[in-house]
């Protein structure tokens, strides 16, 4: 039975890969992101600052023990200007969900919360070892760095338009973006971006990549259950009376070869039974591949 015969494939929009295409964890980050922009322009003239003051990345804080303030940045943005905001979720939406699809909505989430988090990091040693001056900042600009390295390496010839203009592959359009973060923070200039916070997601997304690390098989899953296989089917064997030599029918022709995509339908119809038992966070990198592969397949054969 090939990929085109499954009950996935069939058109009605409950197939297995229509859910699968859905980037919940993505457009989560992206909603979320958002509120919390709406959120900062309404309490920008609260005493302290409202949000924006209770989780800006502020070093002096950091060292007073407000640690969180090394990740919550990841989720403020400069209220006063949208288009830090938008372009910033733009390249997340168009870049994570394809990295989503890759490697799932749980380990998505940890890597981009993890890039975000190494960001604020380095950006505070640094800062701590006098290379740079102390400032506060705020934005995604690290985590969406990390994210769009990542890509770039596992799709480097993929065509983008810089400036929705002009059509180049995107591993020169990163190579471009990094090259002027590090000639911005090496160079001393102070113009109110975090350069330092840039890099260090550069490279944590290029570490990802070259080291092949899974974060989900690292950390323990809180609060959540593991789940119970599903109990086998009964089975009931009916006895069949032999047939009556009058009536017995020559023997049918030897079945055809398989095709030749038989042996990757059986993987997929493995990884598909291990979903339905045990669920998708139980996959590794191989499975996800071939889910990924066979849902590319699907998308070429319904066009």
């Amino acid at each position: 039975m090939g990929i085109h015969d499954r009950d996935y494939y069939r058109d009605g929009g409950r197939g297995l890969f229509d859910a699968w295409g859905r980037q919940r964890v993505t457009v989560w980050l992206i909603a979320v992101t958002c509120a919390a922009w709406v959120a900062q322009l309404a309490t920008l003239r609260l005493p302290g600052g409202g949000v924006t003051g209770a989780f800006i990345y502020d070093p002096d804080l950091v060292r007073r023990g407000e640690v969180w303030r090394l990740l919550t940045p990841v989720f403020l943005h400069d209220p006063r200007s949208p288009f830090h905001l938008f372009f910033n979720m733009l390249v997340l939406y168009w870049a994570g969900s394809r990295l989503e699809d890759r490697y799932g909505g749980r380990e998505f989430l940890l890597f981009y919360l993890a890039a975000g988090l190494f960001a604020g990091v380095v950006d505070f040693l640094v800062e701590l070892a006098g290379q740079t001056p102390p400032a506060r900042a705020l934005g995604a600009s690290g985590a969406v760095t990390a994210v769009l390295v990542l890509y770039a390496c596992h799709y480097p010839r993929q065509q983008i338009l810089l400036f929705f203009v002009i059509p180049m592959p995107v591993w020169l359009v990163v190579v471009l973006y990094v090259g002027l973060d590090a000639i911005g923070a090496f160079g001393g200039r102070q113009d109110g971006i975090g350069y330092v916070a840039h890099l260090a997601g550069a490279l944590f997304g290029l570490l990802y990549y070259q080291t092949g690390i899974r974060l989900a098989s690292i950390l323990p899953e809180w609060g959540r259950s593991p789940r119970r296989p599903a109990p086998a089917p009964r089975l009931r064997v009916v006895p069949i009376d032999p047939p009556d030599a009058d009536d017995q029918q020559p023997a049918p022709p030897p079945a055809a070869a398989p095709p030749a995509d038989a042996g990757f339908d059986a993987r997929v119809d493995a990884v598909l039974a291990k979903v339905s038992k045990y669920g998708q966070e139980t996959l590794t990198p191989e499975e996800r591949e071939i889910l990924f592969r066979a849902g590319e397949l699907y998308k070429k054969r319904r066009k």
